[in-house]
């Protein structure tokens, strides 16, 4: 009865396996950042979504940063980070004779624009920006207007949000990003310096002094929190 009950127990279990990397939620909702909340709804209530990429690594990330997204909630159904004409469920996700399934799909075949057009929700991005550089931030669109993988970059619903976009949260959240971004940068500028200064490198003393005030001048205008964590750090 033991052994029994043990192997009714081990049935309930559900192994998670963490993504290879940390996504940078920031970076891959930046382009449709006005519109992180209805997202956040969208894959809440589990919503039929397709994002429509320039390149596998662009439509995985942006896949795993919606899954993401709701955390610490987990994410119960399926997502597809690069979907392709080959997958096994290829007919079953492009048949019209029944509602798309519940699941998140990451796509980069021009193909796709089309068989994939009957589905509620479409998210058509351009190339990611690198960290620090803010892309046009895209609108939402109808659903007809998305004709082929070349047509503006959007969010391509009819959805209408339960909830009001918090312009507060927004405003809070590109701050927060600001900050963190300056840290990062102040960090990777010390250790230029100290590169500099082990490897000996043809950089006059002035030039590093110079680079040195500019940086204690950085992280004087930082939050208190983040110049203690700076200074802890030795960073000053």
């Amino acid at each position: 009865q033991i052994a029994q009950l043990t192997q009714q127990a081990d049935t309930h279990i559900s192994v998670i396996l963490p993504t290879v990397h940390e996504v940078d939620l920031f970076r891959c909702f930046c382009p449709v950042f006005l519109h992180s909340q209805m997202l956040w709804e969208l894959v809440l209530l589990g919503e039929p979504l397709v994002v429509m990429a320039p390149s596998p690594s662009e439509s995985s990330e942006t896949v795993l940063a919606l899954v993401n997204c709701i955390s610490p909630l987990k994410y119960f159904s399926d997502f597809r980070p690069y979907f392709t004409i080959h997958d096994s469920e290829f007919k079953e996700y492009t048949t019209r004779t029944q509602a798309p399934p519940s699941v998140i799909l990451g796509v980069t075949n021009p193909f796709f624009a089309k068989t994939l057009q009957h589905w509620p929700h479409i998210i058509r991005i351009g190339d990611l920006k690198p960290a620090g550089e803010i892309p046009k931030q895209v609108k939402v669109k109808k659903l007809k207007n998305l004709k082929t993988l070349d047509s503006k970059p959007g969010v391509y619903t009819s959805y209408k949000p339960y909830l009001s976009r918090d312009e507060e949260i927004i405003k809070q959240l590109q701050k927060k990003h600001t900050e963190v971004e300056t840290v990062d940068l102040v960090l990777k500028l010390k250790n230029k310096l100290l590169q500099a200064d082990r490897e000996h490198l043809p950089v006059k003393p002035d030039t590093m002094e110079k680079l040195r005030t500019h940086i204690d001048a950085i992280i004087l205008a930082l939050p208190e929190d983040l110049q203690g964590i700076l200074l802890k750090t030795g960073m000053t």
